[in-house]
């Protein structure tokens, strides 16, 4: 609670008794002593009745927090006791929903088994008389075939007595021709393998001289074709040398411009990178196969490569040719020159 009021009131009144009291501070004494009324005073402490209101309208504000705390509580109590009702409400109602449900799914199984218990006395009933069917008509097939069996073996035992007789009498005429033909044939034989020797005499010649032939017209060939292959090989190589020394002396151009040599190189100092690059002539890496036992020139050397970073001329060769001779590279590092 604010004391403003109360201590604004108590100013005030002081300033009223001060004005009150200031004619009588300048008023001239009077020379005739005037006997004085007999005055009953009473003193009144401002201080006191002020502090008085102030706890009074302190005390008010008190009461009237503490009763609307005691409102908003009982309306908090009567809200949660509201929704706690609510909740059990629904609690009891989603309970009572779901064991219907329960009971609706406990009948829906129920009648779903008692369908599937008559299907099943069904099917078995059908099966049975499948069963009993089939095995009357397998029975009756059994015996159908087991009489026309019987008969076919009769009409199959004529037949075969029949055809016997006609074997032997057939046998008996066929051997004799066999004979007559064996007869004719060994005659026939001896003539064509007297003609097939001679046919053969001369094939094997024949034969002997086309494979002599064969073979020089061939060795020729393969003379022809290795000589032809060695000029081409010789020509590949001598283009693949000049590309790759036109090449080099690119790559030698750019590394000699980008190398900054330190100042502790000598003559007779070497040291060998290798450089793996990209078919567009991008640097991939660089490392150090043979140092030159100076950590700062074998350093230069690295730093010469990785500022050209890309020899562009590298992306316009041959792929096949890239692969097999510029794909890893070794590039020396001499004081003298830059040389691979």
């Amino acid at each position: 609670m604010s004391y403003f009021v109360p201590i604004l009131l108590a100013t005030l009144l002081h300033g009223a008794l001060v004005l009150l009291l200031i004619p009588h501070w300048f008023q001239q004494e009077d020379p005739y002593k005037k006997v004085p009324r007999h005055i009953k005073a009473e003193m009144i402490d401002l201080d006191a009745i002020t502090n008085k209101k102030a706890d009074k309208l302190q005390a008010e504000e008190a009461a009237k927090r503490e009763a609307a705390e005691k409102k908003r509580a009982e309306e908090q109590r009567l809200q949660a006791e509201k929704q706690r009702q609510e909740a059990e409400r629904l609690a009891a109602q989603k309970e009572a929903e779901q064991q219907a449900q329960r009971e609706r799914e406990a009948e829906q199984k129920r009648e779903q088994e008692k369908v599937r218990q008559q299907q099943e006395e069904k099917r078995k009933a059908e099966a049975e008389a499948k069963r009993k069917k089939a095995a009357e008509d397998k029975r009756k097939a059994e015996l159908k075939a087991k009489a026309e069996a019987e008969k076919k073996r009769k009409a199959e035992e004529d037949k075969r007595k029949a055809a016997e007789a006609a074997k032997r009498k057939a046998d008996a005429e066929k051997k004799r021709k066999a004979e007559e033909e064996r007869k004719r044939k060994q005659a026939a034989e001896k003539k064509r393998k007297a003609e097939e020797a001679k046919r053969k005499a001369e094939a094997e010649k024949a034969a002997a001289e086309q494979q002599r032939l064969a073979q020089e017209a061939a060795a020729k060939a393969e003379a022809e074709r290795k000589a032809a292959a060695k000029r081409r090989a010789e020509a590949a190589a001598k283009q693949a040398a000049e590309m790759r020394a036109s090449i080099v002396a690119y790559m030698q151009g750019l590394l000699q411009r980008k190398w900054r040599r330190p100042p502790s190189a000598r003559k007779g100092m070497k040291t060998v990178l290798q450089v793996h690059l990209f078919p567009s002539g991008e640097v991939d890496n660089v490392t150090v196969v043979s140092s030159s036992g100076d950590v700062s020139f074998d350093k230069s050397a690295r730093q010469a490569v990785v500022n050209v970073g890309r020899f562009p001329k590298i992306a316009e060769v041959d792929p096949i040719f890239f692969e097999r001779e510029l794909r890893r590279i070794k590039i020396e590092f001499r004081p003298e020159d830059a040389r691979w």
